[in-house]
């Protein structure tokens, strides 16, 4: 029964390495494209982890006036047990603010008043009782949007005079006259047994939103 086997085609050893490679680049095509849909998906999905950035909030008030923010790190330590002894002695601080008068007085300014600043910074570091004692500060000029120093980010202030501040994790609104605080305490022990010593410190950081201020008033003492 020759004629059952007449319509089978019979390939040469060229023709079937040809379709081999064929076959092969059609794998090998196909693999690519599955990577490149994957590496395509990967990078969207760190996109939209990516954390976004903060628009800046337009500066709504006359040239004449600043917001005064104070940032402010206090430290406080008693002792509980024992003979602990004091921590070091620190400077004094570099400005004076008169919340009555709206008075900001300094002995020395190391920024520029003029017309495009906006926000006048505060830091200060001050130790009290077994911390220590003294305060050192400083006085910063803020000219655009958005700000940062050390943990505190300064995204702007709106109409209402709020500012839109983020500290550290925590965003925080903060309206004028009101303030924010974040405190942590910690107890340390030197020594063992009878010459044991143990001491309690209260770490507090406050954030002032002193309000809408005259820059005629920022005086040297």
């Amino acid at each position: 029964m020759p004629y059952l086997f007449s319509n089978i085609v019979k390939y040469t050893t060229a023709q079937k390495r040809a379709a081999s490679r064929i076959l092969l680049h059609g794998t090998m095509t196909q693999s690519k494209i599955n990577t490149a849909f994957v590496t395509i998906l990967g990078c969207l999905f760190m996109l939209s982890c990516a954390p976004r950035a903060e628009k800046a909030i337009p500066w709504p008030f006359e040239t004449g006036k600043f917001i005064f923010i104070e940032l402010r790190d206090e430290e406080d330590g008693h002792v509980i047990y024992g003979d602990f002894p004091p921590g070091p002695m620190i400077d004094f601080p570099t400005y004076m603010f008169d919340p009555h008068r709206g008075v900001l007085a300094s002995h020395e300014f190391n920024f520029q008043i003029d017309d495009t600043l906006k926000v006048v910074m505060g830091k200060s570091k001050s130790l009290r009782g077994t911390a220590g004692a003294g305060m050192v500060s400083q006085l910063y000029g803020i000219y655009t949007f958005p700000y940062q120093t050390d943990d505190l980010f300064l995204r702007g202030i709106d109409e209402q005079g709020t500012a839109h501040i983020r500290y550290r994790d925590e965003r925080i609104l903060l309206r004028s006259g009101e303030e924010w605080v974040a405190s942590a305490t910690r107890r340390d022990t030197l020594g063992v047994f009878r010459e044991r010593a143990i001491a309690e410190f209260t770490q507090s950081i406050r954030i002032i939103h002193h309000g809408l201020l005259e820059k005629s008033d920022i005086r040297k003492w």
